[in-house]
């Protein structure tokens, strides 16, 4: 009797080891699912910092200081919506407000992402008075004879303003 006892015991505790498993494995993958969702908020929060430091300078005109941050910083271009390259001039312009800039605007390497490629660019071109998206080789940025530089004057003035996107009305001032 006492071995049909011990038997079952054995029986009872083995089930209750691999029930203790089950939980354990359970609550293992639900912590590795959690700790792979923080990596992404923290990923998307650093994304959503660096977008809003450039809303911030275009809205206060201070295109340098989106350029020289993309300068410094790989992350600040590659998850930046926009390029900023400051023009070459023969003369210089004495006041930095004034400078020439060319403002590119990236689009995603891939669909489901945010992570963005200069080798994919458009750039803002004017003719006859009228803005459009041209898209153009990274290596012959002169596609549109006739574009327009922007100056830190212009971003701030004209900046500001409402938006709609994805059906919602933004004010941006």
């Amino acid at each position: 009797m006492k071995v049909v006892q011990d038997t079952e015991k054995a029986l009872e505790q083995e089930k209750k080891d691999k029930q203790i498993a089950e939980i354990k494995a359970a609550v293992r993958k639900t912590l590795e699912e959690i700790e792979k969702y923080k990596e992404k908020k923290e990923d998307i929060e650093k994304r959503i910092k660096y977008l809003r430091m450039d809303l911030e300078d275009f809205q206060e005109g201070k295109l340098d200081r989106i350029e020289e941050r993309q300068a410094k910083d790989p992350d600040a271009k590659s998850y930046s919506v926009i390029i900023i390259i400051k023009e070459k001039v023969i003369r210089e312009v004495p006041n930095h407000w004034y400078w020439p800039y060319t403002i590119t605007i990236q689009q995603p390497i891939w669909a489901e992402t945010t992570h963005y490629s200069p080798s994919l660019n458009w750039t803002y071109c004017t003719s006859g008075g009228k803005s459009n998206l041209l898209n153009y080789n990274a290596n012959s940025v002169n596609n549109c004879e006739d574009m327009l530089p922007i100056n830190c004057s212009l971003a701030k003035d004209y900046s500001a303003g409402t938006y709609e996107i994805n059906g919602k009305i933004i004010n941006f001032r």
